[in-house]
């Protein structure tokens, strides 16, 4: 059985590398075509001398390129050239660096440029050749339909231009070109000229001119149909134009009606916001608040709420067990762990009653033994779970300050209602703004939606932030509470600058830390704490103690158990006359279609 199972695997190997070594070698290379410069010179044998010049910037390394020249039945190539970077290369089939190969497959020329590319390097190759039978002479009119810039190229092209030029001025030239509707042709009749050009082609789309001149101008064309057939060139060619500005007009139409519905959305947020009246009331502002040397009413975790105006974050957890810990509900002590010894903590239930707040009894029960969870277990814990509770315990918090009279519900809601409204109407604006930004196709045009979108989205995002100053979510009540809150804040924050003994002793600043904790102020605290009473004050109250509870490192219990809470709830929290103009869309069916190329 083993010995079966061995020469299947050893069959199939051999296939593997048999289709690996018969497949065409291809190379992940990341390049850009920046340009394409391609002049077709019509010859009075009815050929055409042709000079194709590509320009590369590469972003990784490269053996070289390749190009692919299809033609139709009859026609050949021939003379041909290749140039990098101006220098002449040869025709080896050896593979060597700056030497070309050329193989025919049916009426394909494959073109295979060795040379050797480095990462940011620039590179021009130049193609040079000849089209035998590129052009029918029929009895009232001479055509050429070419694809003269294939459909097969790798990557997009940056900026390419096609250039048709006849041996002098021709009076009666017509030419219509197809490919992007972006794209814009130029008849010069004097210059014997067809100029096209387009930007950001589409590797796949390409260019296509199709032209009806003079027989004359080829009189020594041997490629010659006898019939007429300059009525139903032009025919064709009238019905492709007229199909091609149908889909002009119904793009413009749509561009326009996204500028119209973008404008619309602009205009409902700025004047929603500009002109929306004031509601609610407002604590005074920072710098007219004086310090406020008594502990607040509220709890740290109401606390932050009213200073924030927003649900509690794990900052306010954590000073809410340092609180619990404070009135001796729990008991929060310090062990060293692993091979580095790092410090952690463990939490101990002592009063049962606090099993009645949700996230606390999921944290002893589910994240712990029932008696007491470490830091290290939080940190282990992936569940869904823990998020969960963790929201529900913000949203309960914000409900109490809410139902305690300090949060005006009707004007929340009226807030949140209206920030909804002007965030998805920026959303909209904005989404409709890209969108009509890739669709228009002249510069001009762009210009114009790019300034008018850009004044507008700023006026919007003015608008959004003068709304929300407008509105505020405080009871009158609330207002005077937030008040005596920050200012309690503004006191802990310019710590230093009085004595702390002035304002009490260590067993009131046990009470204090919790709420430097909640409002980010904890490390400042500290320092001050440790630099204005002694080590032997410190080491005689049992909270404030020596050891690492309140360290300014990140060993310190507010340290490891906002990383660790933070780490275990991550998981679960929240032209019709042949004249000069635009392209056609679509195709006249002329020869070279397929034609591209890429790098290797």
């Amino acid at each position: 059985m083993k010995k079966k199972v061995l020469r299947l695997l050893a069959f199939l190997g051999l296939i593997s590398c048999f289709a690996v070594f018969t497949q065409e070698a291809k190379a992940d290379v990341d390049y850009d075509i920046t340009n394409m410069d391609v002049t077709a010179k019509v010859n009075r044998d009815g050929s055409l001398t042709m000079h194709r010049r590509i320009d590369y910037e590469f972003d990784s390394d490269a053996h070289g390129v390749f190009y692919k020249q299809n033609l139709a039945k009859k026609q050949n190539l021939t003379g041909v050239k290749v140039k990098v970077n101006g220098q002449s290369v040869v025709s080896s089939n050896s593979g060597k660096n700056n030497t070309y190969q050329l193989t025919r497959s049916g009426d394909s020329y494959h073109f295979k440029v060795f040379h050797r590319i480095d990462e940011d390097d620039n590179v021009k190759v130049e193609y040079s050749y000849r089209i035998l039978n590129a052009i029918t002479n029929y009895k009232d009119t001479a055509e050429l339909n070419f694809k003269i810039i294939g459909n097969g190229w790798d990557t997009d092209i940056d900026h390419a231009k096609a250039t048709v030029m006849f041996p002098g001025k021709v009076k009666d030239l017509k030419a219509w070109a197809h490919g992007p509707l972006s794209g814009q042709t130029q008849v010069l009749h004097n210059q014997g000229k067809i100029i096209m050009t387009v930007d950001n082609l589409p590797g796949d789309s390409g260019v296509e001119v199709h032209s009806i001149f003079p027989t004359s101008v080829t009189y020594a064309n041997m490629n010659f149909v006898n019939q007429n057939k300059k009525k139903a060139i032009e025919k064709q060619e009238a019905d492709l134009a007229i199909e091609a500005n149908r889909r002009r007009q119904r793009n413009n139409y749509i561009n326009w009606g996204l500028l119209a519905l973008a404008a619309i959305s602009s205009l409902g947020v700025i004047v929603t916001g500009f002109f929306s009246k004031k509601v609610g009331y407002w604590p005074r502002k920072w710098r007219d608040l004086a310090h406020n040397y008594e502990i607040p009413d509220v709890s740290p975790v109401a606390a932050q709420i009213l200073d924030e105006a927003d649900k509690p974050d794990t900052k306010a957890f954590t000073a809410c067990l340092m609180q619990l810990a404070g009135k001796h509900k729990i008991k929060i002590e310090d062990y060293q762990s692993g091979m580095r010894k790092k410090t952690n903590y463990r939490i101990s239930l002592v009063d049962d009653s606090i099993l009645q707040d949700d996230l606390l009894n999921f944290l002893f029960k589910k994240v712990g033994d029932g008696e007491s969870f470490t830091t290290k277990d939080l940190r282990k814990y992936t569940s869904r779970k823990l998020g969960k509770k963790y929201e529900k315990w913000r949203d309960r918090q914000f409900a109490l300050v809410e139902d305690a009279g300090y949060i005006d519900a009707k004007v929340e809601n009226q807030k949140s209602s209206r920030r909804t409204f002007m965030v998805v109407g920026i959303v909209i604006s904005i989404v409709l703004w890209g969108i009509g930004l890739f669709r228009f196709d002249d510069v001009i045009s762009a210009g114009s939606f790019i300034l008018a979108g850009a004044i507008l989205l700023v006026l919007e995002f003015v608008a959004f932030f003068v709304s929300s100053k407008r509105m505020s979510i405080y009871s009158e009540k609330g207002a005077l509470e937030t008040d005596k809150v920050r200012g309690f804040e503004k006191m802990l924050d310019d710590i230093g600058t009085f004595k702390m003994r002035d304002v009490g002793d260590l067993i009131l600043w046990e009470d204090i830390m919790p709420y430097a904790v909640a409002f980010g102020l904890s490390k400042k605290v500290l320092k001050e704490l440790k630099i204005e009473f002694s080590d032997a004050e410190l080491a005689s109250t049992p909270f404030i103690a020596y050891g690492p509870f309140y360290s300014t490192g990140s060993d310190s219990f507010e340290r490891s158990f906002e990383h660790s809470f933070t780490s275990g709830v991550s998981a679960g929290s929240s032209s019709v006359s042949g004249g000069s103009g635009g392209f056609s869309g679509g195709s006249s069916g002329g020869f070279g279609g397929g034609s591209g190329g890429g790098a290797f």
